[in-house]
């Protein structure tokens, strides 16, 4: 039996993400993202915008508590990564969250990707020791959740807002 290092609760031997809050069984050896203890402080509330986005539509991200705009169309790419940048390597992904304390608050430097995929967007979290969430939902990790206009995105403890526009 695993322990799973979120709830407690027992898992069957071969579990490689747990049942009961979707963390992951099999940690890395070595994260270097912050662990949060407190990841999973909100409970989930359901969204029913548009899940319909094409290459003509906009996908505007405003950080919680800023008034910082961040807009992406998909004409030319499929996927745009989240995080921050690896200052040993000087990698930066497509949303750059950095600046908007993504270190303190437990985004790892690739934590999450925004995919398009059949006219609709979707988060894949990557694997990420504090998660991702969809409206206070976790994602679990390497699986496609789709996302609609208005959702809330939380990694670790950033939260983003999405909205779907056209010009």
């Amino acid at each position: 039996m695993v322990i799973c290092p979120n709830c407690k609760r027992t898992n069957e031997d071969q579990a490689k993400i747990c049942p009961y809050c979707g963390q992951p069984l099999e940690l890395a050896e070595h994260i270097s993202t912050r662990n949060l203890e407190d990841a999973d402080f909100e409970e989930g509330r359901p969204q029913w915008g548009t899940a319909r986005f094409d290459n003509r539509t906009y996908l505007t991200i405003v950080v919680r508590d800023t008034r910082e705009q961040l807009d992406y169309v998909f004409e030319h790419m499929s996927e745009l990564v989240l995080g921050r940048t690896d200052p040993e390597t000087g990698e930066t992904p497509e949303i750059d969250l950095a600046p908007h304390g993504a270190t303190e608050k437990g985004v790892s430097r690739r934590h999450a990707i925004i995919a398009l995929r059949d006219n609709q967007l979707n988060l894949i979290d990557l694997g990420s020791p504090n998660g991702s969430y969809i409206n206070g939902q976790r994602v679990a990790a390497n699986e496609s959740r789709l996302l609609r206009d208005g959702d809330e995105i939380r990694l670790g403890h950033l939260v983003l807002s999405i909205t779907f526009s056209r010009p």
